[in-house]
């Protein structure tokens, strides 16, 4: 009974040593893109606002827009739907819903998730 106790500790201490590896590669990864891309500090500095009549793919690639009282994601081109977000637009300020109705770009992912994520709660 003792051998199985033992022999069960040593594959959970290797399963723990494994996976804080790969836990301490990972976060280590993702610090070095953090160092080479500089990130912005406050949500304004992530909102691009952009105007539906002069579209401009360089500048991003995701648009956030109200549609039917609701936040749409869609891809740069401005008319393909990338989310449904489910985010009612009156849970955003009345300066966020005006920017909202003209269109929200965003350069990434990243940028985009952070976003919807301040107004998800």
């Amino acid at each position: 009974m003792k051998r199985k106790t033992s022999i069960c500790i040593l594959i959970l201490l290797g399963i723990l040593l494994v996976f804080g590896i790969w836990f301490g590669l990972s976060r280590r990864a993702r610090s070095n893109e953090t160092n080479e891309l500089p990130v912005p500090q406050t949500q304004a500095d992530t909102e691009i606002p952009i105007t539906t009549s002069t579209p401009s793919p360089q500048n991003y690639s995701y648009i956030v827009r109200t549609e039917d009282a609701m936040l749409v994601v869609y891809q740069a081109d401005g008319q393909t739907v990338y989310m449904e977000t489910g985010i009612r637009t009156d849970r955003l300020s009345e300066d966020m819903q005006e920017k909202a109705k003209r269109g929200i770009g965003f350069a990434t992912l990243e940028q985009l998730y952070d976003f919807l994520e301040s107004y998800a709660s």
